[in-house]
């Protein structure tokens, strides 16, 4: 992912994409149209960052946040 803040909380989110090494922050208005492209290609060709997304990926779709969600509330209200 290529991040380019606008507002509120965007500057912090993205920071945090980028620190821990899911995407690249840029500086939404001073980034020269080369950095653009060096991003997108350097995500891309990052095979480490490709297999750490397929991971989480796999991960997150083994325990849906919806259905946990709706068990916790279940518990609360039981």
């Amino acid at each position: 992912m290529v991040l380019l803040p606008l507002f509120w909380d965007q500057y912090d989110n993205a920071q945090r994409i980028d620190e821990t090494g899911f995407g690249k922050r840029l500086p939404t208005y001073e980034h020269e149209p080369q950095e653009l492209r060096a991003a997108i290609e350097a995500l891309l060709a990052d095979g480490a960052l490709a297999a750490r997304l397929g991971r989480v990926s796999s991960r997150l779709a083994a325990a849906p946040g919806t259905e946990k969600a709706a068990d916790l509330l279940e518990q609360l209200a039981g």
